[in-house]
C-alpha cells in the first residue's frame, strides 16, 4: 500500500486508511464515514500520505506541544474503525494542525 489518508482527531487519536476505501461519489452526494469518533472528540485534520516511503508527520496542539512521528508507525485501519492514540493531549488542549 502506498497511497493513504491520515486522519487525526482533536484529542490525539488517529489512523491511516487506504485511499481505495473511499469510493468516488458524485457532486452533491452524502459522502461516506471515515472515522468512528469518540464522544466529545472531533476530526481535526485529514492528510494525504504515502505509506512505506519513510514519510513523517508533525502533530501540533493549540498550547504549542508538537510530536513528529513516522507515518509507517501509525496503524492502518478500516475506514469505519476508530483510531489509536497518536499523541497524549493535555486536558483543555487540542490538536490544531497536522503537517506532512
Amino acid at each position: 500500500m502506498a497511497e493513504a489518508v491520515l486522519i487525526v482527531t482533536k484529542q490525539g487519536s488517529g489512523k491511516v486508511v487506504e485511499e481505495t476505501q473511499f469510493p468516488t461519489k458524485g457532486k452533491g452526494g452524502k459522502g461516506v464515514g471515515g472515522f468512528k469518533v469518540a464522544e466529545g472528540d472531533a476530526v481535526a485534520a485529514a492528510e494525504h500520505v504515502k505509506v512505506g516511503k519513510g514519510q513523517r508527520v508533525l502533530i501540533v496542539t493549540a498550547q504549542g506541544m508538537a510530536l513528529m512521528t513516522n507515518v509507517d508507525d501509525i496503524s492502518v485501519r478500516s475506514r469505519t474503525a476508530g483510531g489509536v492514540k497518536l499523541m497524549n493531549v493535555a486536558e483543555g488542549d487540542k490538536v490544531v494542525a497536522v503537517l506532512v
